[in-house]
């Protein structure tokens, strides 16, 4: 009796019996978007990234980063395609990377930090001009062969924005998704993460709507813009976070479903990069120290304020002894070679969000950027950020599957102690 009870359990629940041996993204979505900065193609030495280096065997969405806006015209304006010692940026090169993975998704990105609002505003607030970008970014999306857009506005309303452009970005976002449907073409949207963008940014129900997926950017919640130093990218709050500060990933995700995002469209985003501080002392070398200034840039991305990461781990490499390196497990590490002080993630705290993410319910992780995790091995394998992300969502996943199991056995014992 009891061995047909139990194969009468396993019938009622076999949709959600776990497939032993069966690849978890096919079992989920599992989505990890990776963004490329077309720029990296032109740093120097060890640093130069081209498109032949794009991890398509770990990314499922890439995302060329970025195309302009030609002024407040609804004309855009492209990167400059280079060749430098045989490597190419060009966009034919970069959809031709979907010869060797057909499920592989490339889009393209418009916007980013530099352009801000100037460009943006006027256009989406004029029904004609919003109409002329519409027209020019599905063109180019169909064109060149990509299979979608990112929106990448920072932000709405902010940074020489209007006020109306909160109602006016949901149009754009509509008309679009109406000239994107019938290809299938995908639509994102890349987002900070705070209540306050929200209010002034954002209707997220609208938005939620109308695309495909929306990148929490859950990194660059510290920086020299503070008064002290912070991580980069906490998971939770840091020891020195006062109580109203809600700078970290778990705030953003909540946030964000709070406000009326679905979890099964929200990617989690994580840096393959440091935030780095020049400290005035080394009395004080943990999260909340006084500084004076950005950290010098490194030798291959030479950017004040930032190392990427496999410029941190090459030195930390080269020079073990020199660095003070303190992890908090699951969230983040700072680390500190005289007064240099940097705030950033390895494997094991971007292993540990790629898990949240997928406890959560989220549709997958996104990565600033691709071409700044350890894409050449510097450090041992290539591209360790990347691979540990993917291995903790899918980790996430088994957990659910012996969650399921365990579910199943109690219902069993509980029906075997009827009889």
């Amino acid at each position: 009796m009891k061995c047909l009870l139990f194969f009468g359990v396993l019938l009622l629940f076999g949709s959600a019996w776990p497939s032993l041996g069966a690849s978890s993204r096919s079992e989920s979505v599992d989505v990890v978007f990776c963004y490329y900065g077309e720029w990296s193609n032109d740093r120097p030495g060890a640093g130069r990234f081209g498109v032949s280096d794009l991890p398509t065997d770990l990314c499922t969405h890439i995302v060329y980063s970025f195309i302009l806006l030609d002024g407040p015209t609804g004309n855009l304006t492209y990167p400059v395609e280079s060749t430098f010692e045989g490597k190419t940026n060009a966009v034919a090169d970069l959809i031709a990377l979907k010869q060797s993975n057909a499920d592989l998704k490339i889009l393209a990105a418009v916007g980013g930090w530099v352009e801000g609002s100037d460009n943006f505003s006027p256009v989406v607030n004029d029904d004609a001009l919003r109409a002329n970008f519409v027209k020019n970014l599905y063109e180019y999306i169909d064109t060149h062969g990509f299979d979608g857009l990112d929106l990448d506005w920072e932000y709405p309303s902010q940074r020489g924005g209007l006020e109306s452009d909160k109602e006016k970005f949901v149009l754009l976002v509509k008309e679009l998704r109406e000239a994107f449907t019938p290809k299938g073409y995908l639509l994102t949207c890349a987002v900070p993460v705070t209540q306050e963008h929200i209010d002034l940014s954002y209707d997220v129900v609208a938005l939620n709507e109308y695309l495909d997926f929306i990148n929490l950017m859950t990194y660059d919640l510290h920086g020299t813009w503070d008064s002290e130093t912070g991580a980069n990218a906490p998971l939770f709050p840091q020891e020195t976070d006062g109580p109203d500060v809600n700078l970290n990933g778990n705030y953003a995700v909540h946030v964000w479903i709070e406000n009326g995002a679905s979890p099964s469209k929200l990617l989690f985003g994580l840096a393959s990069y440091g935030k780095t501080f020049n400290l005035t002392s080394l009395d004080n070398t943990g999260t909340g120290a006084p500084f004076d200034g950005p950290g010098e840039g490194g030798p291959y991305t030479d950017e004040d304020g930032v190392l990427a990461y496999y410029e941190i781990c090459e030195d930390q490499q080269n020079n073990p002894s020199a660095w003070n390196i303190t992890e908090v497990e699951g969230n983040y590490v700072y680390a500190n070679k005289d007064h240099l002080w940097v705030g950033y993630d390895n494997p094991n705290t971007i292993y540990a969000k790629a898990r949240f993410a997928k406890q959560m319910g989220l549709a997958g992780i996104m990565y600033w950027a691709a071409d700044l995790d350890d894409f050449n091995g510097l450090c041992g394998d290539k591209f360790p950020l990347i691979t540990a992300g993917v291995e903790g969502f899918k980790s996430s996943a088994s957990i659910a599957s012996v969650a399921t199991l365990l579910l199943i056995v109690s219902v069993f014992n509980s029906l075997t102690n009827l009889f």
